[in-house]
C-alpha cells in the first residue's frame, strides 16, 4: 500500500518549525543537548519567514539561496516594498549571523565540541523572532500570509523563543 503525502504549505510549515524551536526551547536548560536543535530551527524559521514574504510578492528566490541572503532581500526595499520591508540593523546582522555560524557547525560537523555563548544565543534568538514577528505579524506583505488557523501556535512559539531569550540575557549564564 503506497503512502500519499499531503504537501505542507509554506506557512504550515514555518510553524512546524516554530513549534519545534519552541519545543527545543523549553527543555534546553535542563537538556542542554536541545540546544544545536533549536539552533537549527530557528534559523531555519527565519528563513522560511523571509522565503513566504518573498514569494508572495513575486520575487524569484534562487535555488540555493544562503541563509543571510533570504533576510538581505527582504530587508531590500525593491524586493519587498515599504513599510513590508524588514528593517535589519547591523547588529541583528550580526547577531543572526552568530546563530548561522553555530548552526553551519552543527550542519557540516568537524568532529570538534559544539558550543554557543549565552548572549550569542539570546541575541540570535531576539534577531529571528524579530525576522519572523515582522514578516509574519506586524508587517506581513498580505493579509492572512500566516493563515487565522496557524497565527495563536506561531505567536505562542515566537513568545516561547523571547521568554528563552530575556531568560538567558538576564541570567548571566555561560
Amino acid at each position: 500500500m503506497r503512502t500519499r503525502w499531503h504537501p505542507l504549505l509554506a506557512e504550515e510549515q514555518l510553524s512546524a518549525t516554530l513549534k519545534r524551536a519552541a519545543a527545543h526551547a523549553e527543555c534546553c536548560l535542563e537538556h542542554p543537548s536541545e540546544l544545536p536543535a533549536l539552533v537549527c530551527d530557528v534559523v531555519l524559521a527565519a528563513q522560511q519567514a523571509a522565503a513566504l514574504s518573498l514569494s508572495a510578492v513575486g520575487d524569484r528566490i534562487p535555488d540555493k539561496a544562503g541563509t543571510t541572503e533570504l533576510l538581505l532581500r527582504a530587508a531590500n526595499v525593491n524586493r519587498l516594498p515599504a513599510p513590508f520591508t524588514l528593517s535589519l540593523s547591523r547588529s541583528r546582522r550580526h547577531d543572526f549571523e552568530a546563530l548561522v555560524t553555530a548552526r553551519n557547525e552543527v550542519m557540516h560537523p568537524r568532529g570538534l565540541a559544539w558550543h554557543i555563548r549565552t548572549d550569542a544565543l539570546a541575541a540570535g534568538l531576539v534577531a529571528c523572532t524579530e525576522v519572523i514577528r515582522h514578516l509574519t505579524v506586524t508587517q506581513p506583505v498580505v493579509p492572512d500570509l500566516v493563515s487565522p488557523a496557524q497565527r495563536p501556535d506561531l505567536l505562542t512559539s515566537l513568545d516561547t523563543l523571547e521568554a528563552l531569550a530575556d531568560f538567558l540575557d538576564e541570567s548571566g549564564l555561560d
